[in-house]
Parts: C-alpha cells; sequence; structure tokens
C-alpha cells in the first residue's frame, strides 16, 4: 500500500474513527485502525465489535493494499505532523509515514486479522442527523453504566407506524422521545455508548438499514456505522409511568437548576439529595439539602399549578439530569405521593418525558 494524503484531510476522519477502537482488548487487532488503500480512495475503518465505523479519504494511491497499525500511536503522530502532504506506505505491516523533513514508522497486524465490516441493508428508515442527535442526547443519560444488567445500558429503538421511539431505563428513572420516522416493525435494544458515537458523528440525512437480524447500519455522507443490538428482554417500563397525577405545577427550568446547583455544594461529591417541599395553593417550591456536619441551604422558587402540598425528594444529579435534558424554559412536574413516580415533562414538547424515582427521606 503506498498513497499520499493532506494531513488536514485524514485527521480529522482519523480521529473520529479511532475513538471507537478499544484500548485494551483479549484480540490486539481491534486496538487497531484499518487502513485500505482503493483507486482514489483511502478507507478508515474501527471496531470494537459492538461498533464499527468506516470513513473515506480523498487520496492519491499508488499501490493498493491495505494493514492495521495501533490507533492510539496514529493518530498522536499525525496530529504531531504539519499540515500538507503526507506519504503512507504499507509493507509486511510496517507503515512509514513521511513528510517534509519527518519519517516515522509504525508496526501493525495483517489486515485480514480485521473483522470484516457488514454490508448495507434492507433501508428501514431515513430522517435528519439533527432529529436522531437531539432524541438520543435526550435520553442516552438515562441507560444505566453498570454491567450487571447488560439490556439496562442500552436503548431501545422501536418503530411503529411513522413513529421512531427511543427510551432509556435505569431502574431509577426513564426518558423516553418520540420523533417522526417512516417505517414499522423495528424493536431493537441498541447499546447506548454506541448511539452517543453514532449521534456525534453523523450530519446531514442519515439513512438507517438491517444488514442482519440484530444489527443496524446507519450511512451518511462520511460516515458508514453498524451497531449490534443487545440480547435480552427490555424492561416493561411503560406500567412504571402513572396515568393520573394529584399534583402539577410548572417553573423556571433555569431557577430550578441554579437551586439545584446551589444546595449539591453540601455535598463533597456534589452528588446529595435535594428536597422539594411543594405548595401550589401558596405559589411557593422550597428547594432544600441538609449534608450533616456540613450545612443546609434553602432556597424559594415561585411555581405555578394545583393540587397538594407535600414533600418529594430526589438524587441531586438525577435531577440536574433531567433539568438539562428538557429543552424549554418551563418545565412541569407531575406527581402523587413522595414515593411515587414522578414525571418531569416540557409543556412545548409533548413527544419527550422523563421520569424520576423519589429518595426517601427521614421526618
Amino acid at each position: 500500500m503506498k498513497v499520499t494524503v493532506l494531513q488536514e484531510n485524514f485527521l480529522p476522519k482519523l480521529q473520529a474513527v479511532a475513538r471507537i477502537a478499544s484500548s485494551k482488548s483479549a484480540l490486539p487487532v481491534l486496538e487497531n485502525v484499518l487502513l485500505e488503500a482503493q483507486k482514489g480512495v483511502l478507507t478508515i475503518s474501527a471496531s470494537n465489535l459492538e461498533t464499527s465505523i468506516k470513513t473515506n479519504v480523498g487520496a492519491k494511491v499508488e499501490e493498493v493494499g491495505a494493514t492495521t497499525v495501533p490507533a492510539r500511536i496514529l493518530v498522536s503522530l499525525v496530529s504531531n505532523l504539519p499540515a500538507g502532504k503526507l506519504e503512507l506506505d504499507a509493507q509486511r505491516d510496517i507503515l512509514t509515514l513521511k513528510t517534509e523533513g519527518v519519517s516515522s514508522k509504525v508496526n501493525g497486524l495483517p489486515a485480514a486479522e480485521f473483522p470484516a465490516f457488514s454490508e448495507e441493508g434492507k433501508k428501514i428508515f431515513a430522517l435528519e442527523a439533527k432529529v436522531f442527535k437531539e432524541a438520543v442526547t435526550q435520553v442516552s443519560f438515562a441507560a444505566a453504566a453498570d454491567e450487571s444488567r447488560p439490556i439496562l445500558t442500552g436503548l431501545l429503538l422501536k418503530l411503529t407506524a411513522g413513529i421512531l421511539t427511543l427510551t432509556g431505563v435505569d431502574g431509577f428513572r426513564l426518558a423516553e422521545k418520540e420523533v417522526k420516522a417512516e417505517g414499522d416493525g423495528i424493536s431493537l435494544v441498541i447499546p447506548a455508548r454506541s448511539l452517543v458515537e453514532v449521534a456525534r458523528l453523523i450530519d446531514g440525512e442519515v439513512e438507517v438499514s438491517m444488514p442482519a437480524a440484530g444489527q443496524l447500519f446507519f450511512k451518511t455522507a462520511d460516515f458508514a456505522i453498524s451497531v449490534s443490538a443487545i440480547e435480552g428482554e427490555f424492561p416493561d417500563y411503560e406500567q412504571i409511568i402513572p396515568a393520573n397525577f394529584e399534583t402539577r405545577f410548572s417553573f423556571s427550568k433555569e431557577e430550578l437548576a441554579k437551586a439545584v446547583q446551589l444546595t449539591s455544594v453540601f455535598s463533597e461529591s456534589g452528588v446529595g439529595v435535594v428536597a422539594l417541599n411543594f405548595d401550589p395553593g401558596k405559589k411557593s417550591l422550597e428547594v432544600s439539602s441538609q449534608e450533616g456536619e456540613t450545612g443546609e441551604a434553602k432556597i424559594e422558587v415561585a411555581i405555578a399549578g394545583e393540587g397538594k402540598q407535600g414533600t418529594i425528594a430526589f438524587n441531586s444529579r438525577y435531577l440536574t439530569d433531567a433539568l438539562s435534558a428538557l429543552a424549554g424554559e418551563e418545565v412541569t412536574l407531575s406527581l402523587n405521593s413522595p414515593m411515587d413516580p414522578a414525571l418531569f415533562a416540557d409543556p412545548a414538547d409533548k413527544a419527550y418525558l422523563h421520569v424520576v424515582m423519589p429518595v426517601r427521606i427521614q421526618g
């Protein structure tokens, strides 16, 4: 393989793809990026078996071929090279990089060891990347980070009658977003981290197909991304969402966010319990926290609504995440008892909801 590329064109594509390569794997080739030189094009690929990404860079190809080299090392090298022509010459899986005044060699592994990339399948739906990015952002943080229940680390993607629903659940909270997408009959749980990478890379319009059962293939003008579904049964989350509420009130998202941030200072980790003492009749909400010997804080926030007076408490990080995910300036909180799931919503966005389980407080 022998090609010439522009460093300023090669580097951003390399960085985008290399993020997927495993940092430490039982299969050393998964720590590498695959470089394939074909007529007029250099293809860059990476895979961690769960997610695979491929992109192209325009190149002058003198000799076709392919090799794999460590992603971390290649990114570090190319990042420190000047803009301009960069020669890549791979012989016997040793990649030589040359530019004006610089020459470096990187030991690689045979391209034959790299996992095969899924081919594009039957088109399922297409939508604007901006819409998909927003949906993933509003839902992905609600997926579990703990691998003890793998199914909860994924997002449920369900396409029914032209509506694509993305749902994340971690046992303490639930986020759901609906977007319009022509199509029907899909229900897969995709790793949240994979969809975050997809959302980060895509631009313009994205076409989604299914190469095989349990796989989705995302294609844009610049990137092709294959992701594998998680096997297992997603929780029957709909039963968590209350059908009716005794109390509902609205408030300024910014004001409550600031109140939560201030009351959280009494926790060393910045994550504690925040109590909301609400009285719709008096149009007042008292936000407070008390952390052992460190101190306490109370802040008043104006509200408007109806229902009973009471107190409910939340993990402050979950509360902050919920407020950050809601796009509007006004937020509505609907609830029943202090131990029942509470619903946070944006009155202007009926397609998104966020449910958080309260925390039991003494007294």
